[in-house]
């Protein structure tokens, strides 16, 4: 049955590590070169997006020659500096090819905590969405500590959809959706269709929290991004990032990922 988002005039979408990276760390081009070309179509159609990318940490990692990912605190926020710089220019130079600009905005927990810096990001972004621009927001991992340790920026997107007023709230991942594990056991475990408010408490008490090897991000916290969203007034929507033209899919109405509604 299809989905109707026809209202839905701002969407955040937050980008996964393990969708945006290569198993290298670096950064997949290809796929950020027709994640662009998705977001153009979607701003001719008359959408304003806003973009939360994670995989600062991964293109570190790429740049600096790591063997494997850094694991203290100190070495992902050093990680995070290095790959911070490749990312945003394999973004820049992707949305350039689609005519679309692109502007970095790095926040911290604190920036959002204070009434003035929030109110000022606020603005800026706001300013940016009326001149065409897609903000690409990710927490600033050098001073900020939060999100490097506990949720692959997926509670950074849940206050962006928040602070922005948005409508809407993708978290593109490299599973399906959510799974219902009634059945896992015996291998058909299937994605998890639509999930009401009322039963969004109960659902996430009954996943767990890993993650896999590239991010810090596990269902639950993608879960309650979208729980987040639902309470503000908004919708949300887990899906596979690697599918093809999934954003433009999935704001179509095509029902792919789990629905938070």
């Amino acid at each position: 049955m299809k989905r109707d988002f026809s209202t839905a005039k701002r969407i955040v979408v937050k980008i996964g590590t393990s969708v945006v990276s290569k198993q290298n760390g670096d950064a997949h081009a290809h796929w950020v070169k027709q994640f662009a070309s998705q977001i153009r179509l979607l701003q001719d159609a008359g959408r304003e997006i806003i973009v939360v990318s994670s995989g600062a940490i991964g293109a570190g990692k790429f740049v600096l020659g790591l063997k494997e990912r850094p694991k203290t605190l100190v070495e992902k926020q050093a990680a995070a500096a290095a790959g911070q710089l490749r990312l945003m220019r394999i973004y820049h130079d992707a949305f350039k090819a689609s005519g679309v600009p692109v502007a970095q905005v790095l926040l911290t927990y604190d920036d959002l905590d204070s009434k003035l810096r929030s109110r000022n990001a606020k603005n800026t972004i706001n300013l940016l969405l009326r001149m065409g621009v897609v903000p690409i927001i990710n927490e600033n991992d050098t001073i900020a500590v939060e999100e490097i340790k506990f949720g692959d920026n997926d509670h950074l997107s849940a206050l962006t959809f928040e602070l922005m007023g948005a409508h809407m709230l993708i978290l593109l991942t490299d599973v399906q959706g959510v799974l219902n594990k009634a059945n896992a056991a015996k291998g058909d475990a299937e994605v998890i269709a639509t999930v009401a408010r009322r039963d969004i408490a109960g659902l996430e008490r009954g996943i767990g929290s890993a993650t896999n090897a590239s991010g810090s991000g596990g269902m639950r916290s993608k879960v309650q991004a979208a729980r987040a969203a639902v309470e503000h007034g908004g919708v949300a929507v887990i899906a596979c990032g690697r599918m093809p033209r999934v954003l433009v899919r999935i704001v179509a109405g095509e029902p792919l990922g789990t629905l938070f509604s």
